[in-house]
């Protein structure tokens, strides 16, 4: 499999895992279905089961779990995408547009670093940081 491949599965599994217990699972649900199904009906409800239990997982774990609960199934899932796309390599297209339809409609992911760094008795530092950085706040 190609490198483009196996990135376009992670980024499958990603985003189908990432679109659970969301306002975007019924889009993503019904969209990697029909893919998984190749439009095959019955194939379709076997792969809408299947999907549905990505969200039973996600929404029934506790909330201090459910990181590595996603984790395992975006794991799982890129597998099962990876040899969907092995077997029917025509189908990459179909993928890569659910894929940015899914990954534009999930809210972005934002982190938040602190880092303190006191230097006392005459000391000096230097530090390299890189992104946006607030300098200020209140003295604790």
């Amino acid at each position: 499999m190609s490198e483009a491949l196996s990135t376009l599965a992670a980024a499958g599994g990603t985003a189908l895992v990432g679109a659970a217990a969301t306002d975007v699972w019924h889009t993503a649900r019904t969209g990697f279905a029909h893919v998984l199904g190749r439009g095959e009906a019955g194939l379709e409800e076997t792969e809408r089961g299947r999907l549905d239990r990505i969200a039973q997982d996600v929404e029934q774990t506790p909330e201090a779990r459910r990181d590595d609960v996603r984790r395992r199934l975006e794991q799982r899932w890129t597998g099962r995408l990876e040899t969907l796309l092995e077997e029917h390599p025509e189908a990459a297209e179909e993928l890569r547009a659910l894929v940015d339809d899914i990954s534009s409609r999930l809210p972005q992911v934002t982190h938040t670093w602190v880092q303190n760094n006191v230097a006392g008795a005459g000391g000096v530092q230097h530090i390299t940081q890189r992104g946006d950085i607030n300098v200020g706040g209140a003295i604790r």
